[in-house]
């Protein structure tokens, strides 16, 4: 779980070393949700499925990924890139921050083909969808993700599968700035929010058939995983409000004040108070579709196979970071039901491009994005990948789980 690739240190006040108030972490979560003030730079980060070749069932373990790797496990790659460990072994190439989309996809791009091919050498795979379908194994036994999963299991199962088999795509931008326009961090935060479904059923790659049809079961996984850590953000009201009392009221993941929130811990349920390092490693804890981090992440888009993960993170950046894309996106997604409830979500998971609402908006913020191709420098061969995916599946109402649908049923 790596910080994420636009992650600086946060904003003023998170490293005073000393206890914290209510009051004073209060302001800390509510002054560093929306802190960059400003557009453009983003970021990627990949998880992928790693599967040995000549045993697919068998989980690789992550000693034996690091040796094929070698130097490249060991600090940055050459393009920026940093490799982490999910606790199930998925593999995950975060990439710096990019000035540009052309840089970001570049970057990404030639550190992922390195990985490849370091891992190919030795017929380990990277396999690209939302759900890994071997039994959910912790192999990265980290004290943080064993007290993840102690937390975890208090609501069911979901949790570890979560941990251990989920492979996600997550996309970081810039909040944006203070103005009232496209670029202004309130219109972007809300755009975000709404354009999530949307982005869940266009990319939905990881269905369970039995049980109930879901076409996103990672995301139905993640919203049963802990409720207080997962639920989307309510968009009424101020939106660094929400986002401190989210923070505030979530319980603790720590041992010792299980059970107890944030809010009540800094009022006096533990004695030892609580510092700004405890309090951002709370933060981070928190996980809701589009998360304020000072900048914004995208939580909420599958694993795609192969190169097809260039697609929403090239969508995502026009819809969000062009003028006259965020502009359309805007009048696709105040055509849908305002406020954005909680079921919605649900609904986009369950359903994806079968919900013919979400199909219609997102083949409109697909035809957008491609539009807007034309106003930024994206290499030949992403943009071919976006007009294959489109072709494939948004403008044929499909997404990449209705193939692996079509796989199981053969």
């Amino acid at each position: 779980m790596n910080p994420g690739a636009l992650s600086l240190t946060a904003g003023k006040g998170w490293c005073v070393r000393r206890m914290l108030t209510e009051r004073t972490a209060a302001s800390l979560i509510y002054d560093n949700a929306f802190s960059r003030d400003q557009v453009g730079r983003i970021g990627v980060e990949l998880e992928w499925l790693v599967v040995d070749q000549g045993f697919p069932q068998q989980r690789v373990p992550i000693a034996d990924i690091r040796s094929c790797l070698g130097f490249a496990d060991e600090g940055p790659l050459p393009q920026g890139g940093l490799i982490s460990y999910e606790p199930g072994g998925q593999l995950e190439l975060s990439s710096a921050p990019a000035d540009t989309l052309a840089g970001c996809l570049d970057a990404a791009a030639s550190d992922l083909a390195l990985i490849r091919d370091l891992l190919g050498r030795r017929d380990l795979t990277l396999v690209g969808r939302g759900l890994d379908d071997r039994p959910a194994v912790l192999v990265n036994d980290l004290p943080r993700y064993r007290t993840l999963e102690q937390n975890y299991n208090r609501f069911g199962p979901s949790g570890k599968i979560i941990m251990c088999n989920a492979a996600a795509i997550q996309i970081n931008v810039e909040a944006g700035d203070a103005s009232p326009g496209w670029r202004g961090w309130r219109r972007r935060w809300w755009l975000a929010n709404t354009l999530g479904p949307i982005l869940m059923a266009m990319f939905a790659n990881s269905p369970v058939s039995t049980g109930g049809m879901a076409h996103s079961a990672r995301q139905i996984h993640r919203f049963q995983a802990d409720p207080y850590r997962t639920a989307p953000l309510s968009l009424l009201g101020d939106p660094r409000e929400n986002w401190m009392n989210y923070v505030l009221d979530a319980p603790l993941l720590d041992g010792s004040g299980l059970g107890s929130t944030m809010r009540e811990w800094l009022r006096g349920g533990g004695s030892a108070g609580v510092s700004p390092e405890e309090l951002d490693l709370h933060v981070r804890s928190m996980v809701p579709p589009v998360r304020p981090r000072g900048y914004l992440e995208l939580r909420m888009i599958d694993a795609q196979r192969d190169d097809n993960w260039v697609v929403p993170l090239i969508v995502v950046s026009r819809l969000l970071d062009d003028a006259l894309a965020s502009a359309e996106a805007m009048r696709v997604v105040e055509s849908l039901p305002q406020p954005l409830r909680p079921e919605d979500w649900v609904t986009a998971a369950r359903e994806a491009m079968r919900d013919a609402r979400l199909a219609e908006a997102a083949g409109r913020c697909m035809s957008i994005a491609i539009d807007a191709l034309g106003r930024c420098d994206v290499p030949l061969w992403a943009r071919r990948l976006v007009l294959d995916f489109a072709d494939t599946y948004t403008f044929r109402s499909r997404c990449p789980a209705d193939d692996l649908l079509v796989e199981e049923a053969a």
